[in-house]
């Protein structure tokens, strides 16, 4: 993973000292685009290999697509909740670690687990990757950064997980418990409205428990100014703006409407 720069404040830290942070979901798999949504300033961006068309063995690229812009951190959305992906990802030099479909507290813990070095976990140990600097940095110093650094958000999805957000907010190594509105509004009965009241209820309790146990909330996918203050004044921290293909598309189609209606 990148070293943080003297005087800065890693993502981690931000996140666990309360300061809200804000992110976007990388979906179209061009280091390119990565790269300008590094250049943008967000604290973050999701690289998603569940919904996009990744490769594990191409998410260094999109690592390297973020080094040089400030303070934006690389994250990875692995597909499942497997120690492999996460280290895949990990030795590749992500900064943290995003995991859908979290199964519960036991769940919760095999996730923190698979992210952290001994003493904290069972991640598997080279000195050697990209995180490691390819060996040209103090074994040390690379596994104080990863136990310390690197983040983990557990993505709550289901009915039995939203129940026990808070016991999964309260295992050692999960800085971030995020609710999936999508998938929870099909648990809750209303498939694609995630902003059924039923569903905000819901998850407005969810967050609830994880402030209890003082950790970081996320949740839905706020598309503009209004979005993203209501999120803050739910009580949700961890702000993940829109999704780069519909920022592009969006800002495209409402220029092209404009154009046929009132030019053509």
């Amino acid at each position: 993973m990148a070293q943080i720069a003297e005087g800065s404040i890693g993502l981690r830290e931000r996140i666990r000292s309360g300061t809200p942070v804000l992110g976007t979901w990388n979906t179209l798999a061009s280091p390119l685009v990565t790269e300008v949504l590094a250049v943008s300033g967000l604290d973050f961006q999701v690289i998603d290999l569940e919904h996009g068309p990744f490769v594990m063995d191409e998410v260094h690229l999109h690592v390297s697509a973020c080094s040089g812009y400030g303070d934006c951190a690389p994250l990875v959305r692995i597909p499942a909740n497997e120690s492999w992906m996460a280290l895949q990802a990990l030795d590749q030099g992500a900064e943290g670690i995003v995991v859908p479909h979290i199964d519960g507290v036991s769940g919760a813990a095999r996730f923190a687990e698979s992210i952290r070095y001994h003493p904290n976990g069972g991640r598997g140990f080279t000195p050697f990757s990209k995180a490691g600097n390819f060996g040209t940095r103090k074994v040390s110093a690379h596994v104080s950064a990863s136990n310390n650094e690197v983040v983990g958000v557990a993505i709550v999805e289901s009915l039995e997980s939203l129940a026990v957000a808070g016991e999964i907010a309260s295992v050692d190594g999960v800085d971030v418990v995020y609710f999936g509105a999508y998938d929870l509004s099909q648990e809750l009965g209303y498939p694609g409205e995630p902003l059924h009241p039923e569903v905000v209820d819901a998850i407005s309790e969810g967050v609830a428990r994880v402030h209890r146990a003082n950790c970081c909330a996320g949740g839905f996918v706020p598309r503009d100014r209004a979005g993203v203050q209501w999120l803050l004044e739910l009580g949700m921290g961890f702000i993940t703006f829109d999704v780069d293909s519909s920022i592009l598309g969006t800002a495209v189609a409402d220029v092209v409407e404009w154009f046929r209606s009132d030019v053509d």
